[in-house]
């Protein structure tokens, strides 16, 4: 009899394993879901600034209004604008953790399982869930590439202004100012992209269905 009591509790105990995953991976999914979408505010919010920026460095050649003014709303909105990109950087290094950690889960729940219906299921969801990362991985990736000069060329103008600040010196700005204009409706466009992947990738893994704004 106590033979029999100590195999069921260890058998209870081998079990514990394999309930406490199945009982995590919704609350997994629902964390991975929550990153996307403050990964998703993240890029609302630089995309914001990204058009205030422009805008602050645009009004610099239009006629009227000082220029020290001018120059200083453009300076601080670009400063602005350089810190938010460093924190959305780190918002998307942790939501991209938290989701190959999440896809790890489901292939190995996929490996688990042994009825080949539901073993298929899972595979597939998997394979769903590839492109929608795809599109966000290679949204953020051309907007970083841009990004970079495109902040450069700002600093450039800022460094330049801040030494010749009068009608001369933003006439001869004017071409790295179309340049940076450019630029920054490349970055806002592929921002755009991105936004539009992490929001369809949430809805994807939220138990449920589409998760609520945040």
């Amino acid at each position: 009899m106590r033979l029999m009591k100590a195999s069921l509790i260890a058998l209870m105990i081998l079990a514990l394993p394999a309930a406490a995953m199945a009982a995590a991976a919704p609350d997994k999914a629902e964390k991975v879901a929550a990153k996307m979408l403050n990964l998703d505010k993240a890029i609302a919010e630089i995309t914001t600034q990204l058009d205030a920026t422009v805008n602050a460095m645009n009004a610099l050649a239009a006629q009227g209004g000082d220029l020290t003014s001018k120059y200083k709303a453009f300076t601080d909105n670009m400063t602005k604008l350089d810190k938010m990109a460093a924190k959305a950087k780190s918002t998307a290094e942790t939501a991209r953790a938290q989701r190959e950690e999440y896809l790890k889960q489901v292939q190995a729940a996929a490996a688990q399982i042994q009825n080949p219906e539901l073993k298929a299921t899972l595979e597939a969801r998997k394979a769903e869930l590839a492109p929608k990362i795809e599109t966000i991985r290679t949204s953020l990736t051309s907007a970083r590439d841009t990004y970079t000069p495109f902040m450069q060329d700002l600093k450039d103008l800022s460094l330049f202004l801040g030494n010749q600040l009068n009608p001369t010196g933003v006439a001869s700005a004017s071409t790295l100012m179309a340049k940076a204009t450019t630029n920054g409706a490349k970055v806002k466009a592929d921002l755009t992209s991105a936004s539009e992947g992490v929001k369809s990738l949430a809805a994807s893994i939220q138990p449920g269905g589409a998760p609520a704004a945040k």
